[in-house]
């Protein structure tokens, strides 16, 4: 009988253990709903690069370079071959940073964080009410000091083309530069089947009660 009880549990262990393994990420994830701020989570972007920006940014009181890379990223949180948006600033001074933020990101799902994680996190990430603007956080005491480069600021999205969007850094003022954004999603031909077969049904359930 204690063999028998063994057997039966150690298929309950294994399968406890998939279920952990599986959940893993999503514990892990940093999902930025609109109008919400969560802490950033340790991302590995990567994929086939599909487009990347840079400029810099000029401020009354500093400027910042930036480099953004977007990769159609196999590992993407939402749906493998969706695209990550990657941003890195350096503060050029002579005033810290304390805020870099992106748009327009309205109408897409969003998991945030950083690589590497825990060298120089944003305290908090956040996004505006209605979803289109998210912005990395680096308050007092947290500051993006001169001659200092960010870490890699991490977006993933359920996005799977690009459109021109913008960037900005801030302090006591702020400026902008142009980088690119997520463009309108585009349905998947499965949900598009999906869609279409239940319209189907509906028609055939009409058709019945007339």
């Amino acid at each position: 009988m204690a063999r028998l009880s063994g057997g039966i549990q150690s298929p309950s262990k294994l399968l406890i253990l998939l279920m952990f393994t599986l959940l893993l990420p999503c514990a892990q994830a940093s999902i930025l709903g609109n109008g919400s701020s969560v802490p950033p989570s340790p991302m590995f972007p990567g994929g086939t690069l599909v487009a990347s920006a840079s400029g810099t940014i000029i401020a009354p009181t500093f400027s910042a370079g930036y480099v953004q890379w977007v990769y159609s990223d196999p590992l993407n949180t939402w749906c493998a071959g969706c695209l990550d948006f990657v941003y890195q600033f350096t503060n050029n001074g002579p005033d810290v940073n304390e805020r870099y933020s992106m748009t327009s990101f309205q109408g897409f799902l969003l998991d945030v964080g950083t690589m590497p994680f825990g060298v120089h996190d944003p305290t908090l990430i956040d996004r505006s009410g209605l979803g289109p603007v998210v912005g990395f956080n680096f308050p007092a005491l947290d500051e993006i000091l001169p001659g200092t480069t960010t870490v890699q600021l991490v977006i993933e999205t359920n996005a799977r083309t690009v459109t021109p969007g913008f960037v900005s850094a801030q302090d006591g003022t702020a400026g902008s530069g142009i980088a690119w954004a997520p463009s309108t999603v585009v349905p998947e031909p499965s949900s598009l089947m999906l869609l279409g077969g239940g319209l189907l049904a509906l028609g055939g359930y009409l058709r019945k009660r007339s």
